[in-house]
């Protein structure tokens, strides 16, 4: 796991899905015509009044497909929150239902996504972390309060299916292989020795 991390710049991939899902998110016209750049890959973010609408995507769990029975899975599910905070009350169901819209499908978007997150890290892997599904599992709307006024809330949740990343074996090219045999450690002394010699092209 290590190995695969290293090749992401040390990056766990459930980073990079958040941030690569604010990319997309930004760049898709009919939500980028409503929030405009003010999405921030976290649960909290502090947004002036005046600044509304904003949203924050985070991850809330990440849970082993049921097949992958590897004590690292490398098929894993994770449940994504996109919280979107409207403006004040007045009219803000219509503006957190044009919101939830353009989020919806802007997060549905799974090859945008995956392409989002090869550019963000500039991985040695042989290709980009796949989203195998994507499925919006509900909304919840509301209202919060900064202690003087009162804005709509709604939060989309998505469960978003991954491959963890492999990194495949790299061996640098060579002509001779060779080994020492240690039948009897203890006398530090060569018991046998193995020698491979291979052509070169």
């Amino acid at each position: 796991m290590s190995d695969v991390l290293f090749a992401w710049g040390g990056v766990h991939p459930r980073t990079l899905i958040r941030r690569a899902v604010c990319q997309v998110m930004r760049e898709h016209d009919g939500l980028a015509a409503l929030i405009g750049a003010r999405i921030w890959p976290n649960r909290m973010e502090h947004w002036f009044r005046g600044e509304l609408p904003a949203a924050g995507v985070y991850t809330v769990s990440e849970q082993r497909v049921e097949s992958d029975t590897r004590p690292e899975p490398q098929e894993r599910v994770i449940s994504l929150a996109v919280e979107l905070l409207g403006g004040e009350l007045e009219a803000v169901d219509d503006t957190l239902d044009a919101l939830c819209l353009q989020t919806e499908r802007a997060v549905l978007r799974l090859d945008a996504i995956g392409r989002a997150m090869g550019a963000i890290v500039d991985a040695s892997l042989p290709e980009p972390l796949p989203l195998v599904r994507g499925t919006h599992t509900g909304t919840e709307l509301g209202i919060v309060t900064d202690g003087a006024r009162e804005y709509g809330v709604a939060t989309l949740n998505f469960d978003l299916e991954y491959h963890w990343p492999t990194v495949p074996p790299e061996l640098a090219d060579f002509l001779l292989a060779h080994t020492d045999w240690y039948v009897h450690p203890g006398d530090d002394r060569v018991d046998m020795i193995s020698q491979a010699n291979f052509d070169q092209e």
